[in-house]
């Protein structure tokens, strides 16, 4: 008995997460019966005097919104149902190492064997007591700007947020794809509210003699579309705005922590190749939902490596043959008086990181 109930608790779990994205879905079928039937196809608003000229203009204009659509739900079906990558298996501890660590960490300190197994790994980020970031959900070193999610019940490579609208957790994997599906949610809403202005403006000043339900549709859907303008436009100014600083959500909230303590700029590599990294190198592809996005997901190039290639060039441009003295690097990992931090603990619902110890709070957003 307890097992079915448990089954039927997460049946109706799952069924109250898709409800999210069956709401989305009957507001594009409804919006786009109101746009293509009744104000271009049915013929009882006219975009002009002549039949022919406003057959053109309607065909025009169905065209151009068709390509708008067709990429805006390409962006949202990739964003929902996109596998996310997994952590690589050199991020892994064997189950030998997973039996030490309990052990010491029990005792009070499992940090010793967490910084021998990441000597050779790519991570630069620490836990807030600046220890070895670790998963013990899923047994494994945390990558850079990997999290683990407590509604997908996994760990995701460059976690931004958890988004009930998706269904999904927005990351490495599929963040160009909710970029792109903000970007196209704005234009297509601003196309309609521009083309079905002077549709609007005849219902709303009686001009146009039809059933009060049909001249209901149209402002209605005027005013959705505009107001999905408005707000899904100023999701979209911010997530380009963490995409031209290389942030995530959750590093915008909260940013990361290295041996050396808070680094506002670890991942800041400038502007252009901040775009890169999400949206690739080639121009073509970039507003295209297919993969482009740079790295694997586990490791990143940071502020450092990146001055360091600035000046390689600049001392192989200049023609010189000195050696920089550079600023010592202690290994971050080999650091005595670390103390023990188990970021694991830490549940992440959607944004925002504090205390491994301390809950947090679910944050949705679009």
């Amino acid at each position: 008995m307890a097992r079915f109930l448990a089954g039927c608790s997460r049946t109706c779990m799952r069924i109250v997460q898709w409800m999210p994205v069956v709401i989305v879905s009957a507001i594009l079928i409804w919006g786009y019966y109101v746009y293509v039937y009744v104000m271009n196809i049915s013929g009882k608003f006219p975009k002009h005097s002549s039949s022919h000229i406003s057959t053109l203009i309607s065909v025009l204009l169905l065209l151009f919104m068709h390509v708008l659509l067709v990429l805006q739900l390409v962006s949202y079906l990739r964003c929902i149902f996109t596998q996310h990558e997994a952590i690589p298996e050199e991020f892994y501890l064997t189950d030998e190492q997973v039996e030490r660590f309990q052990r010491q960490d029990t005792v009070g300190d499992g940090q010793p064997l967490l910084r021998e197994v990441a000597t050779d790994l790519p991570v630069h980020t620490r836990t807030t007591n600046r220890g070895i970031r670790y998963c013990k959900y899923c047994k494994a070193i945390k990558p850079d700007r990997c999290h683990h999610c407590s509604i997908c019940n996994r760990c995701i490579l460059k976690m931004d947020h958890h988004c009930p609208w998706v269904n999904n957790c927005v990351g490495y994997s599929n963040y160009k794809f909710f970029v792109l599906f903000l970007f196209y949610t704005v234009v297509l809403c601003l196309f309609i509210c521009i083309t079905g202005l002077y549709d609007v403006i005849r219902v709303w000043s009686g001009k146009v003699k039809q059933d009060m339900a049909l001249k209901f549709n149209v402002i209605f859907c005027f005013f959705v579309c505009a107001c999905f303008a408005l707000s899904t436009g100023i999701l979209l100014c911010f997530h380009l705005y963490l995409v031209m600083t290389n942030k995530s959500t959750i590093e915008n909230m909260g940013h990361p922590i290295t041996a050396d303590g808070v680094d506002r700029k670890l991942f800041y590599l400038g502007v252009k190749k901040n775009l890169q990294q999400v949206f690739g190198r080639d121009c073509l592809w970039a507003l295209l939902p297919v993969c482009s996005s740079q790295g694997d997901g586990a490791s990143f190039p940071t502020r450092r490596d990146r001055e360091d290639d600035e000046w390689k060039t600049a001392a192989v441009g200049s023609g010189g043959s000195r050696n920089r003295d550079p600023e010592p690097r202690t290994s971050e990992l080999d650091r005595d008086g670390l103390s023990s931090g188990d970021e694991s603990e830490v549940e992440i619902f959607a944004v925002g990181e504090l205390a491994e110890t301390q809950p947090l709070t679910q944050t949705t957003q679009l």
